[in-house]
């Protein structure tokens, strides 16, 4: 896999900085696009939309949580509240997610944001060798080893998508 620092965001910093090999795959965002951005990277990469994960702001409780679901399910925001013992889990209010994260709705990254974030990653990604999550801007994807991601993400793996 590339590594490349043409218009590196935070989160290619990031990752290059702890020498974690990702491929940078780009495409034409297109405002609008049914079924939302996560499926919009996945159409237009050519990829299966259970292998782009899409990046969830929430509140639980009094804490700010990143949460990583493929592209192809919807979130349940009990069984995320669950698996990090918080009594409730909702979404945050984009603009509220835009300043924590330090990126804009439809490129919210998992690394390099603004402020750290506990992390959780739906449990379907074990099932996988490669994943494909947000680059840190609209039309940016980085496709890297489950296992790195794992790894440079300290993300708790649990099963929080709805059935």
């Amino acid at each position: 896999m590339e590594q490349s620092q043409s218009g590196a965001t935070p989160a290619l910093t990031y990752l290059i900085e702890r020498g974690i090999a990702c491929e940078e795959l780009t495409y034409e965002h297109t405002d609008g696009f049914e079924g939302g951005f996560g499926v919009e990277a996945a159409a237009k990469l050519g990829a299966s939309t259970d292998d782009v994960f899409k990046t969830l702001m929430l509140e639980a409780d009094s804490r700010a949580v990143a949460v990583l679901i493929p592209a192809s399910h919807r979130l349940s925001l009990k069984k995320v509240a669950r698996s990090i013992g918080a009594k409730r889990a909702e979404l945050m209010d984009p603009k509220k997610a835009q300043q924590r994260s330090g990126y804009v709705v439809g490129g919210i990254s998992p690394f390099g944001q603004k402020q750290p974030h506990e992390l959780v990653v739906d449990e379907g990604v074990l099932a996988l060798t490669h994943m494909i999550v947000s680059g840190g801007r609209r039309g940016l994807s980085l496709r890297m080893k489950v296992t790195d991601f794992l790894d440079v993400s300290r993300a708790t793996v649990a099963d929080i998508v709805a059935q």
